[in-house]
Order: structure tokens, then sequence, then C-alpha cells
């Protein structure tokens, strides 16, 4: 096997800005610049095509027009970035796929189901000594590895972001012990069997991934993600611009970025938005898009609350002004996702020095962190009135909120 010549598998990477797609990015590039023969495959931007043309040319995506093949004019007229190119020294191959709305579940199915069947001739056409890595989006991607493995004697690793089938039956997606539910664990299970070796985000995760296949205890690493210290960090508030576009510089910032999707809890944020809404000088962000978007402005507007603010995605040139916004920061999981994700948006929160609470169960994996850190508050996932107590803390408490909020460094070894 050449180990010096490693092959990516993941739906997401540059120039999408997912979390996903940034780690992902972040990884192989660091690799390269090792001295690694770093290649990637993946799919067409899927959030950058979700973005529209204005947010586009407003993104902060660099390089587009000096370094690609395509200039932005053709890109934005396509739809398309180009199938093939070199960046920061990986090389880049996009397979087609379909690019439909992802918070639709019919959408986000033909989307990895595409990408999928187009990713399987790739494994066929490198060569055999090639390491081949599998990330998690797709849900089913690594059963290519497993295909590769058993035809073709080839090496993979197997690096879990989300686990299934357990993540889809949480939310409704599909029923729990059905046909579907059983096919798409035996094919996760297989895959994690033939790996060389499994990649997950936290121990929680490791003991899901164990409970799957426990004959794999030596070969499953506990890597957790990071953020780039070069990006994002703390901008003071008189230097935040973002602070001023928006109108938010006379405000005390409760602020929730990312994914606004169906496996985070925000309902019971705007539960203590409500229970504030009475307090002029506190406002609540959501900063990002996703599957309850909707759903959450229309509460906000049900309940006439004019404390919430929705704003997009910001690009990554902008991220470290974006979570800087934040006087507190709010994360979130439900205690039935406890080892099938982990808010990898934690990290970045963390970098930018500010207190954060987490809304999830006492015993989380990210309460631990934040305690280790002394960097957040917990706060229970059904109760807003507590949540609205502990925002209330930090905002009026000055120095409760400055030493839940002087993060320097955690190291966090491989478990």
């Amino acid at each position: 096997m050449n180990n010096n010549h490693i092959v990516f598998f993941t739906q997401l990477y540059y120039p999408d800005m997912t979390t996903t797609a940034i780690i992902m990015t972040d990884l192989v590039e660091d690799l390269a610049a090792y001295g690694m023969n770093a290649e990637v495959v993946c799919a067409q931007p899927t959030y950058i095509k979700n973005l529209g043309i204005w947010e586009f040319r407003n993104s902060g995506i660099e390089g587009f027009r000096d370094k690609n093949k395509l200039g932005n004019s053709e890109i934005e007229r396509s739809g398309k970035f180009p199938k093939s190119e070199c960046h920061n020294g990986v090389s880049i191959r996009r397979v087609w796929s379909f690019l439909f709305d992802k918070n639709k579940n019919i959408g986000r199915i033909l989307n990895s189901a595409s990408c999928f069947l187009s990713m399987l001739p790739t494994v066929f056409s490198t060569s055999k000594n090639n390491l081949l890595v599998f990330n998690t989006n797709p849900a089913l991607l690594p059963l290519l590895g497993f295909i590769g493995a058993k035809l073709r004697g080839q090496k993979y690793v197997i690096i879990v972001h989300d686990l299934w089938p357990e993540l889809p039956a949480h939310i409704g997606m599909i029923k729990k012990d059905g046909l579907l539910y059983r096919a798409i664990d035996f094919v996760t299970k297989l895959s994690f069997k033939y790996a060389s070796a499994t990649v997950v985000l936290s121990g929680a995760m490791k003991k899901r991934v164990l409970d799957k296949a426990p004959e794999m205890d030596s070969s499953v690493h506990v890597i957790h993600n990071w953020v780039d210290a070069d990006r994002v960090y703390p901008v003071a508030r008189e230097n935040n611009r973002l602070l001023k576009e928006f109108g938010l510089q006379d405000k005390k910032v409760v602020m929730y970025s990312g994914n606004l999707g169906r496996y985070q809890p925000l309902e019971v944020m705007m539960g203590a938005a409500n229970e504030l809404r009475n307090r002029k000088d506190i406002v609540f962000v959501f900063a990002g898009d996703g599957g309850k978007r909707k759903k959450i402005q229309e509460t906000a507007v049900s309940l006439n609350l004019d404390n919430v603010v929705f704003i997009p995605f910001q690009p990554l040139d902008r991220l470290a002004e974006s979570l800087s916004m934040a006087d507190v920061s709010l994360i979130g999981i439900y205690l039935e996702n406890e080892g099938v994700i982990m808010p990898s948006k934690l990290y970045g929160l963390l970098a930018v020095k500010k207190p954060i609470i987490c809304v999830s169960d006492p015993k989380s994996e990210v309460v631990e962190i934040l305690n280790q850190a002394k960097a957040g508050l917990h706060s229970s996932i059904d109760d807003p009135k507590e949540l609205a107590q502990k925002i209330v803390l930090l905002l009026d408490d000055r120095g409760k909120a400055q030493e839940r909020g002087k993060w320097e460094a955690v190291f966090f070894g491989a478990v």
C-alpha cells in the first residue's frame, strides 16, 4: 500500500461553507502541506448553490477568478464548479450528483444516492495501493470502501461525522427497527468491520460504534474536531463590522450560529427569547440556514418576537467577526443524539472566548468539555425559563461572563 497517496471521498468539500466541508478541507490541505499526495473526490458544492448569486458574490471565496479554469461569470451561469482542479496542493475531482434542496427529505436522499453512485467508478479507477478515506457524508459512502476491499484488496479508513441509521430514526425520517433501518445498520456494521481504522469525534461516538462492531475496539480512534486559530479568533466589539452592519452594536447578543436543522433543539431557544421579550437590550440572533429555519421564523412571527433576528451564513473571511458578535453563544444536542453527532461548531465558539450555554442532557460530552474548559454553562433541553435565567446571569453578571469566557486552550487526546 502506498501510504503517501491518500484519496478522500466526501460529499462536502471546498468551496462549500458547512462545518463538515471546512473540516475536511483543513484536514486534506494540511496533509498535503506535510508532503502527502492528497486527492479528493467530492460532489458539486450544494450550499454555495443554495446561497444564490448575491451571496456567492459576497461570500469571500477567494481565488476563483484568478486560480480556477472557470471565471466567476461562467460559474454563475452554469451553477457548476470545475470538474477537476488543484487547490492548495490538493487534486479535486467533482462528480455529478443531484443538487436538490437538502432541507427536504427527498432532496437529501436523491443528492446522497446520486453522489454515492457517481463515486463508485472512481473507487475502481484509483490505484490498488492508495489508501482510501470515506466520510459519512453521504451516510452509506463507507460501503464503497467495503466494495473496494473485497474486490480489489484496498485499504480504507472511515471518518464518522454522523452515525446512521440512528440519526434519521431519531427525527422520524425512517422507522426505528424497520426494514430500512435494519438494512442501513447492516451496511454500516459491514463497513466498520472491514475498515483498517475508524475515526470518531467523541468518546460517546466511539461507544456507539463499538456497540455495532465490538471486534473493532483496537481500530476505533477518537480525534476531536478543531478550528483554525488563524481564521477564527476573538474580534473586539468596537472592531466588529458585522455588529454595525446588522445594527446590533447597542444590543446584548445571544447567538446560535450554524445549521438550523432538525437535529438542533432550537425550540427551547425560541422559548427563552419569548421569556426575555421585555428585555429591550437583548437580541437573539440565529445565523445560518436549515430544515427548521422556516419553522422558527414562523414561531417568531406568531409570538410577535421583535427580539429575534435571522441572518445568513457568513463567509469564511468573516467567520471570526460573526461568532464574536455573541455576548453569549448557544449550542444544543438532544439526549438521543449523544454519540450520534458531535456539534463541531463547539470549537469555533471556544476559539472566540465568549461564554457558551449548552442545551442538552447534563451528562452530555459537550457539557463535560465546557466544564473542563470553564467556558460555559448547562441548561435543560425542555426548560426555556431556565435557559433565559442563565442567559441573564451571563449577560448581567460581567464577572461570571468573563469567568466563563476565558478559554485559552484545551487538549483533547485520542481515547
